[in-house]
């Protein structure tokens, strides 16, 4: 795979940029991602082809030279919530919720894996999980 930094300025991919371009932001950019549902899977490793759109918006806040640090992240248009990235291309981790945990790693310069973890429901359920295989592209 090519150096991802000499991808930072965005390549064309089937008329969409890169996943590996996102850092092309400096702290205070934003990237902006629409992704859709390729499969889902459950934490027992059942899956099912799946549907659907979701957005993400990834803005850094006090990140170093890889990337890697403080991101503001928000889902299909909802509050803005604190994540911490390893680095440029992830993987994003935020907690939505007490209890909840999320993480957002890319696989590829299109795909991505989207996991929702509940480790405390609260309910005395046991913890459970969702993985969603994505595609997806960045907005201009």
């Amino acid at each position: 795979m090519a150096d991802l930094r000499d991808l930072m300025t965005g390549a064309a991919l089937g008329g969409a940029l890169s996943l590996a371009a996102l850092p092309a932001a400096a702290e205070g950019a934003r990237t902006s991602l629409e992704c859709d549902h390729v499969t889902a899977c459950s934490e027992a490793g059942t899956c099912a082809a799946a549907n659907g759109r979701v957005s993400f918006v990834l803005a850094p806040v006090d990140t170093d030279a890889t990337g890697a640090g403080a991101y503001e992240l928000s889902v299909d248009g909802g509050a803005s919530m604190p994540a911490q990235a390893m680095s440029f291309a992830g993987p994003f981790l935020w907690a939505p919720a007490l209890g909840a945990r999320e993480t957002l790693t890319f696989t590829s310069e299109t795909s991505a894996l989207w996991l929702r973890q509940t480790i405390e429901s609260g309910t005395g359920a046991p913890p459970s999980a969702d993985i969603d295989f994505l595609t997806c592209r960045i907005l201009p």
